[in-house]
């Protein structure tokens, strides 16, 4: 097994901070050649403009197995990079991934939520990724990731049908943390969050930018089905 002596080792415990740094492919290579990758646990790589090929070099590199956390916003990566991160047999471990500001849509989305590699998935962050009302679709039907803890879905253009579709599926069922604020809500939203029996865990809902009327908001703070709801975000 290519991993047996690494795992023998030590456990990771260093974060490395690259971002906005205009890293280049060679020095992505470099990076990932570098002998103490194997003990990075977070690893920042925001705003370097590494697109789906350096997105692909990540996903193959074995190096990264033990990486717990993996921030690779404004990159310019799209489904063919998200495929790239779901087909990855590098990244069991992860548990935080970050892709905000990226064009990825609703066919990147559906390869992540369903990879069995990222089945350990508990912070996904997608904000500001066009992801549209088959992305909630996505991840309503997803086959994996049923670990998610926290799930950040702004300015993604989910849109009513978008909620609906992720709303009618379990892979809310863990999430304490759930953002859907500006993805052009009314409220109509409030009748299916309020209805959305997976929601029981949920702690935190974001819909700011929904403009929810207050029999709306009324509607959601007092559901049956959110009993642990303790912070909602609206319009003021």
């Amino acid at each position: 097994d290519i991993h047996s002596d690494a795992e023998e080792s030590e456990e990771p415990k260093f974060k490395l901070d690259l971002n906005d740094k205009d890293l280049i492919l060679e020095e992505l290579g470099d990076l990932l050649g570098y002998s103490r990758i194997g003990k990075v646990k977070v690893l920042q790589l925001d705003k370097n403009g590494l697109g789906d090929q350096g997105v692909e070099a990540l996903a193959q590199a074995a190096c990264l197995f033990k990486l717990a956390s993996l921030s690779l916003g404004y990159n310019k990566i799209t489904d063919r990079g998200a495929i790239a991160l779901a087909g990855s047999p590098h990244l069991k471990r992860l548990r935080t991934l970050y892709l905000q500001g990226n064009p990825i849509g609703a066919a990147g989305l559906k390869a992540l939520a369903n990879s069995q590699a990222l089945a350990g998935v508990e912070i996904l962050y997608l904000k500001g990724n066009p992801l549209g009302p088959e992305g909630g679709r996505a991840l309503g039907q997803a086959s994996s990731m049923k670990n998610l803890k926290e799930l950040y879905l702004a300015k993604t253009r989910l849109g009513i049908e978008g909620l609906e579709a992720l709303c009618a599926g379990d892979a809310l069922s863990n999430v304490a943390l759930l953002s859907l604020a500006y993805n052009g809500l009314d409220d109509r939203a409030a009748d299916i969050l309020a209805g959305c029996k997976a929601l029981s865990n949920l702690k935190t809902l974001d819909v700011y930018g929904s403009h929810l009327s207050q029999e709306a908001i009324a509607k959601i703070k007092t559901s049956p089905h959110l009993p642990n709801l303790h912070a909602l975000q609206v319009d003021w």
